[in-house]
């Protein structure tokens, strides 16, 4: 992954809670880099075990399939 481009943004991500930062994510409220960060605050789930890849699959499908946070965060925690 690329490094990120903002740093205080990178920082305010990675401290939301998991359900903000999957919110975040389906928004598109995020710059180049910063994957890294939205991953760190969903691995605070401690339900969420997929890796980092897999993790960025599922929330791209949930994007694809027009799920709300909530329901992909649950997605998250139920895949392996």
């Amino acid at each position: 992954m690329m490094q990120t481009q903002n740093q205080e943004r990178f920082d305010r991500l990675r401290a939301l809670a998991p359900v903000d930062a999957v919110q975040a994510w389906l928004d598109g409220d995020f710059g180049i880099g910063d994957e890294p960060a939205m991953i760190a605050a969903i691995r605070r789930d401690t339900r969420v075990s997929l890796s980092d890849d897999d993790i960025i699959d599922a929330v791209c499908d949930a994007m694809d399939e027009g799920l709300d946070a909530s329901a992909c965060l649950e997605r998250l925690t139920t895949l392996r």
